[in-house]
């Protein structure tokens, strides 16, 4: 069976920039199924949420790398990770307390965000759609459906921090350091961070209402291996390092894209450098490739 290809957001910045060449984009073309590949939810949010902050000199090329996804999509998109998560592996309802963007929505944003001409066009409601002139009242529609992600990660990244030392934001503001320097030491090894992993996957499973049994939070964090990793990379960074959550917001992108990757059928395909590093020593780590080496597997 072929790998379902999750393709990330800078991948289709590299077909743009020719960092992926004319020629190996249509070879995919050519090997894609009829349908298409549907596109992540995250990739989705990613490029619409990146209208709001866009010059509007930049906009065509945002606009570019929408209809790039959209075309090698067909227009489809996956519902968001977790939801799939709960259904295929969980098989637990999706709690009802959180509403995940629709895919069909995301689709039709996408669909609009291709035609339009301008930004402005957008915000005067004024983009030719279906016989109808549609728009947005403002762009922070889009960045708002990250919104809830983004607050979810800063706060998971802050637990664990809190976790190992509740002071760490006084003495950060003291000496720009959130450990003392003997903590510090103590939290370089990865080895110190293995518990880490089954309490965030306990409270992953308490959350979405699945069994915290030891068999399912151990099967659980073996599907989920990849965003462990990262989240552990990043909360070791914070803590030990000069890591910079606001400086680095991309990364719940990121984060939130691996848990895809719980389901067997899909893969990663990114260009990303710091992605690979920060997953590098999960089990999954293969099934995060870089798009010449996806190519490939067709």
């Amino acid at each position: 069976m072929r790998p379902t290809p999750i393709f990330d957001t800078n991948i289709f910045g590299h077909v743009q920039d020719g960092s992926i060449s004319p020629r190996d984009w249509q070879y995919l073309f050519r090997r894609r199924p009829a349908r298409g590949w549907p596109l992540s939810a995250v990739t989705a949010l990613e490029l619409l949420a990146g209208l709001h902050d866009i010059p509007c000199e930049k906009f065509f090329q945002l606009r570019e790398q929408i209809e790039l996804a959209y075309k090698v999509s067909n227009g489809r998109i996956l519902e968001e990770p977790r939801f799939l998560l709960c259904r295929e592996v969980l098989h637990v309802p999706f709690p009802l307390d959180v509403i995940p963007p629709s895919a069909r929505v995301l689709a039709r944003y996408m669909d609009v965000l291709r035609r339009a001409k301008s930004r402005a066009e957008i915000l005067q409601r004024h983009v030719p759609y279906k016989g109808r002139r549609v728009g947005l009242q403002a762009t922070s529609v889009l960045a708002d459906l990250v919104a809830g992600p983004k607050r979810q990660w800063v706060q998971g990244v802050e637990a664990i921090a809190t976790s190992k030392y509740p002071r760490w934001r006084d003495l950060f503001q003291q000496s720009r350091k959130r450990l003392p320097a003997e903590m510090r030491k103590e939290l370089e090894p990865w080895s110190v961070w293995e518990a880490q992993r089954y309490e965030l996957v306990e409270g992953m499973l308490a959350w979405l209402g699945g069994s915290t049994e030891p068999e399912s939070v151990a099967e659980t964090a073996n599907r989920l291996d990849a965003v462990l990793e990262f989240t552990i990379f990043v909360a070791r960074a914070f803590l030990t390092g000069n890591y910079s959550l606001a400086k680095h917001q991309s990364d719940v992108y990121d984060q939130f894209q691996l848990h895809y990757l719980a389901i067997d059928r899909f893969v990663v395909v990114s260009d990303d450098s710091d992605l690979s590093l920060r997953t590098s020593r999960s089990c999954q780590a293969h099934r995060i490739m870089p798009f010449g080496k996806f190519l490939q597997c067709l």
